[in-house]
């Protein structure tokens, strides 16, 4: 059995193994309770404790209070550990806060927490290392770590790329999955309308003539070679109507299966749990509908990957005699106050054109519901 982890669980991996390497000497070089033990102790404990919080989910702690938070009191504790044990142990716990930024902040703003925090430690790397003879020794490993700290920021920032570039092709993949089905079912349907049409251009215009001449042959010939003609006309008859009850089948066959392109829509999608109910055929006839309703699946999908910070998803395909019905609801953040974004407009548009009705709920999440005439 091959193991697989995600960046985000590695990263996890990474910094606890780190806080766990410094909890060796945090035992080692205290052996009684005192304050300084107690307070050196809580700041390891906290750190540690900070830092498996903000990466219980990425997503919902970036850009929002709770990732500046953790920031904030992560650097705060390195300045306590500084400060307590007078010396640089500190800097091995800012090389976790080094990876962690990319994912909490935008590139230019993390750079900007990265600067800010070392250079926090820089300053106090003055008042620190009273013991060694020669203080310069200090400002030297402050910019080896410095060094070592802009490395695993960008080691970080790379594999964040990768994580989000990844997800990116997961979603494009199942789109273009999705868009294959109707694609498939579209040629399936062309097909189908050619044969139709050549069955009744060259079969049926054929078969007429020949059942016409027939006739007239029937009035032209008597006793044993009329009953001949006559049965021929008969024979004639019956496979014109078997032609063109086979041409009205197949163009009555043109259906697109958009219950089957829905659900590709929604296998594997990239940091969210989907409940669905989509019935495993639900067809429709008219290509332009399925096209409408898939696009704006895709669109409303898109959303809540970006900007809902959404766990869960649930997406709901119904119909009725008269109307086909497309429900997408998540536990995101929802629109708030803020106006819609283009893709909204643009789903609004499309249902527009089709006739429907766009309906939106924003309480505990963005519920969407398209209503569509059949």
């Amino acid at each position: 059995m091959v193991l697989r982890y995600t960046h985000i669980q590695l990263i996890r991996l990474a910094g606890l193994i780190i806080w766990l390497s410094l909890s060796i000497p945090l035992i080692l070089h205290y052996e009684t309770l005192t304050q300084p033990f107690v307070v050196y102790g809580l700041a390891h404990i906290s750190f540690g404790l900070v830092f498996w919080l903000a990466t219980l989910n990425f997503k919902n702690s970036r850009y929002n209070t709770s990732g500046w938070l953790a920031v904030v009191l992560m650097v705060l504790f390195v300045l306590v550990i500084n400060y307590i044990t007078d010396s640089a142990t500190g800097i091995f716990y800012a090389l976790i806060i080094s990876v962690l930024l990319p994912w909490l902040f935008p590139v230019g703003l993390s750079l900007f927490v990265l600067a800010t925090y070392n250079l926090l430690i820089g300053i106090q790397f003055g008042y620190i290392g009273a013991e060694l003879n020669n203080p310069t020794f200090q400002y030297v490993l402050f910019f080896v770590y410095l060094g070592v700290s802009v490395f695993s920021f960008i080691i970080s920032l790379t594999a964040f790329k990768q994580q989000h570039d990844k997800e990116q092709l997961r979603l494009l993949n199942t789109e273009l999955k999705a868009t294959q089905v109707l694609l498939a079912d579209s040629s399936r349907i062309n097909e189908r309308l050619r044969i139709s049409r050549e069955l009744h251009d060259l079969v049926g215009h054929h078969l007429t003539a020949l059942t016409l001449n027939l006739e007239a042959a029937s009035h032209l010939t008597e006793g044993k070679p009329q009953n001949y003609v006559k049965k021929s006309q008969s024979i004639a008859r019956l496979l014109l109507a078997d032609v063109r009850e086979v041409v009205g089948q197949f163009r009555q066959s043109g259906t697109l299966n958009l219950g089957q392109a829905i659900d590709e829509l929604l296998t594997d999608l990239p940091g969210l749990k989907v409940q669905k109910e989509i019935p495993d055929e639900l067809l429709v006839e008219d290509p332009r509908l399925a096209q409408t309703i898939l696009r704006c699946t895709q669109e409303l999908i898109t959303n809540t990957l970006k900007h809902a910070k959404a766990n869960h998803l649930w997406v709901k395909l119904s119909s009725s005699d008269e109307y086909l019905i497309l429900s997408v609801r998540d536990d995101g953040l929802g629109l708030g106050d803020k106006q819609f974004g283009n893709g909204l407009k643009g789903i609004q548009e499309r249902v527009a054109i089709m006739n429907g009705r766009f309906e939106i709920n924003n309480q505990k999440g963005a519920h969407v519901q398209l209503t569509f005439p059949i």
